[in-house]
């Protein structure tokens, strides 16, 4: 087990080498890529797509279907979605963007098994907050099943809350059949929990009934409780599962992102990270966490159907660039 104050150390330390290596290039990235994208619109869109770094609407996320605000994915001319796929693209990894665009095709998909007029993949939202490469800025794209929230400075970026939604998790029937956005949450869950032995699969089972949706829902701003099997207590082998579990939701981030994400995660004291589950992996209709601290990656099968299921990262040391915004005060003001 490594000492807290040597993981701390290592923080500190790789703290100081990023703010000696110059502009993050994820965040130049970004830069760019908003620049672009805006510079794409029309006048009116740009004035309904565009809001102060300060206002409200930025950290007012939600992955439930309803009206936002901001411009829709369906209003957007060729040229301006080419952009906004930049855009998306300096943000995420490919496999993460092919997640987003995934929740996209499964809106149509459910928009057959279940007619309504709120299952529409051009009704999510782009939102940009403050000006691209002038100081700290955000942006957002959100509708159901669906909430990327990104902060940028230059001194780097942070990408949650984020959360991918599924319904359905299997597409049984059409052009689509075998996709599966949100499959290897499900299968790197499955592996680790097969692999427990009798007392780490008591410690990991939750005491309380399975959560009908993930917890750290947008009103919540306490950390989850500290329940589950300790990470000190798995194997070298379930460790790395463990990892490659967490991995799967940091590496939705742009490539350089998710790998400080993740060193970020291991640096944590293991005796400090858990994992705990309920319900029936098997069948789908299950709930999983990995928490540490403040730290939290969630996926849950939604009420009693296996098929409708929400994957969750939040951070709420940096939520919306919380952390980023902090030192950006602290250096500029």
């Amino acid at each position: 087990m490594k000492h807290p104050r040597l993981a701390i150390s290592s923080i500190f330390i790789l703290a100081c080498c990023v703010a000696m290596k110059g502009p993050d290039p994820v965040a130049v990235a970004m830069d760019a890529a908003g620049r672009d994208f805006l510079a794409a619109l029309d006048e009116e869109q740009r004035e309904r797509c565009t809001f102060e770094l300060s206002d409200a609407e930025r950290t007012a996320w939600t992955y439930l279907p309803g009206d936002r605000k901001g411009l829709m994915i369906g209003e957007l001319g060729a040229d301006a979605r080419a952009e906004l796929t930049g855009l998306m693209q300096s943000a995420l990894s490919s496999g993460g963007y092919l997640k987003a665009e995934g929740v996209l095709i499964l809106e149509a998909v459910l928009n057959v098994l279940q007619p309504n007029a709120n299952r529409d993949p051009g009704k999510y939202a782009i939102t940009v907050f403050g000006e691209p490469g002038e100081g700290p800025w955000g942006w957002s794209l959100e509708g159901h099943h669906l909430s990327l929230n990104f902060t940028v400075d230059a001194g780097g970026s942070r990408g949650t809350p984020l959360m991918f939604g599924v319904a359905p998790a299997v597409v049984k029937g059409g052009p689509h059949t075998g996709l599966r956005v949100l499959g290897a949450e499900v299968d790197l869950a499955r592996a680790l929990i097969d692999s427990l032995d009798e007392g780490q699969r008591a410690a990991a089972e939750l005491s309380t009934k399975r959560p009908n949706d993930v917890v750290m829902v947008p009103a919540r701003s306490d950390a989850l409780e500290a329940e589950g099997v300790v990470a000190t207590e798995l194997s070298e082998e379930q460790l790395a599962m463990l990892f490659d579990l967490i991995a799967e939701y940091t590496g939705n981030l742009s490539p350089a992102a998710a790998r400080d994400e993740l060193a970020r995660v291991r640096e944590l004291p293991h005796d400090y990270q858990r994992f705990a589950h309920t319900g029936d992996a098997d069948s789908g209709l299950f709930y999983y966490r990995v928490a540490g601290g403040k730290i939290s990656f969630e996926y849950a099968a939604i009420g009693n159907d296996p098929n409708h299921a929400h994957a969750l990262w939040r951070d709420l040391d940096q939520d919306f660039g919380a952390d980023l915004l902090r030192e950006h005060l602290k250096n500029e003001h």
